[in-house]
């Protein structure tokens, strides 16, 4: 097993955000070797930049084998589904010259709960808008995963989705998702803090798929919630 830090650790730590080779640097300095990258930590998109990012983590001992990205797929137009194709196929191109082996996909979800802070008091149930459903929306998310897989396939980069609200807020809709795509670079990224209605449950139904996970520690309490998490518990379940 490979242990590895995702620069989204230092988020909420740092007053301002800092440039992407301060977080490598401090993922070295707490002895990980591999880090995976938020897109929104991502300074420019020119290939000399992220050439010179690949270089920098190498020259730290450290292999940055992911990128996290945020799309949604859960859109009524078509038209808008498809530009979110097309933001995740530019993010493969991108991710291919940093040297990334997984991109973390999003389903995406209705937008009808605007605030992020409802959704969670909502315990991030969201209804679909009228005439729709959440059926609809998995086929929608179905479409666009194998679209976006053409491209992840010629650069031998998986796409690892993660149950991150919308359409994964329950395993059971993750599965309708997941038993629809047959790819070798398909697979899913386990948040174990973000299932919150049947945790071990959930997880233990998305274990067979997992690539990776992100495991979340709740040390001094969650913003929204706090999951007291059995890792034993979890580490028997993968």
């Amino acid at each position: 097993m490979n242990l590895g830090i995702s620069t989204y650790s230092f988020w909420h730590f740092e007053e301002k955000k800092l440039p992407l080779k301060e977080y490598l640097v401090k993922a070295y300095e707490h002895g990980f070797n591999g880090v995976e990258v938020l897109s929104n930590h991502i300074e420019s998109r020119s290939e000399d930049y992220l050439k010179e990012i690949k270089r920098f983590a190498f020259k730290l001992g450290l292999d940055v084998y992911g990128l996290a990205i945020h799309n949604n797929f859960v859109k009524v137009d078509k038209d808008e589904r498809m530009r979110e194709v097309e933001l995740v196929k530019d993010w493969i191109r991108l991710g291919s010259v940093l040297g990334v082996k997984i991109i973390r996909i999003n389903s995406g979800r209705w937008m009808t709960v605007r605030s992020f802070d409802e959704l969670m008091e909502r315990r991030g149930i969201e209804p679909p808008p009228p005439g729709y459903s959440d059926e609809d929306a998995i086929e929608w998310v179905v479409e666009c995963i194998n679209e976006c897989l053409e491209e992840a396939e010629k650069h031998g980069i998986i796409l690892g989705l993660e149950n991150h609200w919308g359409l994964t807020t329950r395993a059971d809709n993750m599965l309708k998702i997941i038993k629809k795509i047959s790819s070798d670079y398909f697979g899913v990224i386990m948040d174990t803090g973000n299932f919150i209605h049947d945790t071990y449950r959930e997880l233990e139904a998305i274990a067979p798929y997992t690539v990776m996970v992100h495991a979340k520690t709740y040390f001094g309490g969650g913003v929204w919630y706090t999951l007291d998490l059995d890792y034993d518990r979890i580490f028997e379940i993968l």
